[in-house]
């Protein structure tokens, strides 16, 4: 069910960005995906390995009341999450040129209010999977998408001629239908109070464990990845290198899925076997080529005859971020047979390689060429990431003869 949802939010989301960007245009819409690039890195900087801590708590326990107290625990600790990030998001609005040149500083300090939207993302994300809540983590990824969607087509159909802000209406929906929905899941969740400086005392003791040490490594691997959309504001005149950026980076996302899929079905196997099996990798890589060459196929008329003229430079973004992301997938898929035998340190270190990768060719690539150079940090960190995890697998290989 819920790589069915999976499966379903793709198109949902790609429906609802030709709408947006037919309404909003390249360089608004380039203005949109900024801001939420700002609160999708400031969520995980934040976090500081917290909600992992839950994870790890709810994964240890079996009793249902006290599950319950873990998730209001949680709750408050979001809340003070909330609260530092928020203090941090106003200085940064404040103080920032790049916000006061493009005509965003205002903007941005209106909606960090509504920060605790992204915060709630997280917390559904992480702790609904500790806790096999999957009907609620699968509501948490559609509905979302759906109501976003369902917004988009009011403001297409009735606010075409909208005179007023038009980037303000988007956001303004955007966070309506997530509140609503998360508010709906925060009421069936029924999180308790009860025994909450327990409860908060033994979250603070896995993340000195456990938590902390997932954070560092997120921090490298999906922190300066998500600061890449960010930097190409930075060196653009406007934000439409962004919204392009962002655009192919959508269209190049379910190629991940199918390695992904086909790890997570034989993960248990995995950890039986000695090397992955030949068949299987090559089934693996097969459809993986596959479906990027049918991607590089679609995409040109998809995006002539749904987004126009104006985003035609998605096209040849797409080409070098879609072979980034499916040597991501295969990556990845590498990366569970190491996770199937414990090899947690491999996994770090080839977060923290893919991390500083992307740095490094995000500050050298990015000034000099603008969203094309992000397209090729992407493939670089894809090529990095495999090379390393690769050298652990055959590693690990050796040592289990």
């Amino acid at each position: 069910m819920l790589y069915g949802v999976n499966l379903i939010a793709i198109p949902l989301g790609i429906v609802t960005s030709i709408i947006i960007t037919r309404y909003l245009g390249a360089e608004v819409y380039g203005d949109y995906k900024f801001l939420y690039n700002i609160f999708s890195l400031a969520i995980l900087v934040f976090s500081f390995g917290i909600f992992q801590a839950g994870n790890r708590a709810l994964v240890l326990n079996n009793n249902k009341e006290k599950a319950k107290e873990y998730y209001g625990a949680e709750l408050v600790l979001a809340l003070l999450m909330f609260i530092v990030m928020s203090v941090f998001l106003l200085g940064y609005g404040l103080l920032d040129t790049n916000l006061n040149e493009k005509g965003l500083s205002l903007f941005f300090i209106k909606i960090i209010p509504f920060g605790w939207i992204f915060i709630l993302v997280r917390y559904f994300e992480v702790l609904f999977q500790a806790d096999n809540k999957i009907n609620l983590l699968a509501a948490t990824r559609l509905w979302p998408k759906v109501g976003f969607l369902v917004t988009a087509i009011v403001i297409y159909f009735f606010f075409l001629d909208f005179s007023g802000n038009k980037l303000a209406l988007v956001w303004f929906l955007f966070l309506f239908t997530q509140a609503t929905v998360f508010a709906t899941i925060i009421w069936r969740v029924t999180p308790s109070f009860k025994n909450i400086k327990n409860r908060i005392k033994e979250i603070w003791g896995f993340n000195k464990t456990f938590g902390f040490q997932v954070y560092l490594g997120s921090l490298m691997a999906v922190g300066f990845a998500q600061l890449t959309g960010i930097l190409i504001s930075y060196f653009g005149i406007d934000n439409t290198g962004v919204g392009y950026y962002s655009l192919a980076l959508t269209f190049a996302a379910p190629l991940a899925l199918i390695p992904n899929v086909i790890a997570t079905t034989h993960y248990k196997d995995f950890s039986t076997k000695k090397r992955i099996p030949k068949k299987l990798f090559a089934v693996t890589l097969g459809l993986s080529l596959a479906a990027l060459i049918v991607l590089w196929l679609i995409i040109p008329p998809f995006i002539k005859y749904f987004y126009g003229a104006e985003f035609l430079p998605v096209i040849r973004l797409n080409l070098i971020v879609s072979t980034g992301v499916a040597l991501h997938g295969l990556a990845d898929f590498i990366n569970r047979f190491l996770g199937a035998h414990g090899q947690g340190k491999a996994l770090r270190n080839a977060s923290f390689f893919v991390g500083i990768s992307l740095l490094v060719f995000n500050l050298i690539l990015i000034p000099m060429f603008g969203a094309t150079g992000a397209a090729i940090t992407k493939f670089s960190a894809g090529f990095v990431y495999c090379l390393v995890i690769y050298i652990y697998y055959t590693k690990l290989v050796e040592s289990l003869k």
